[in-house]
């Protein structure tokens, strides 16, 4: 799949919660591999997570983690 299908999908936590959209890939360049994907949940706020943390891509993104999990991460970065 092209990372421009990619940009914008919904992205939706393991119990069902809505979490954000994929706005953007880190990736190596000179490995050509993605390290991370950074999900916009909001005006304010992002959370990047590795791509074992994802279920599914189809017409959303599954992830293994609700969005609860992901504050604790964000929270345990600051």
């Amino acid at each position: 799949m092209l990372v421009k299908k990619l940009i914008g999908k919904e992205v939706i936590g393991s119990h069902g919660d809505k979490i954000g959209k994929i706005s953007d890939f880190d990736i190596d360049i000179l490995s050509a591999k993605v390290n991370h994907v950074v999900i916009q949940a909001g005006f304010n706020k992002k959370y990047v997570i590795k791509l074992e943390d994802i279920v599914t891509v189809g017409d959303t993104v599954i992830l293994r983690l609700t969005e609860a999990d992901l504050q604790k991460t964000l929270s345990k970065s600051k």
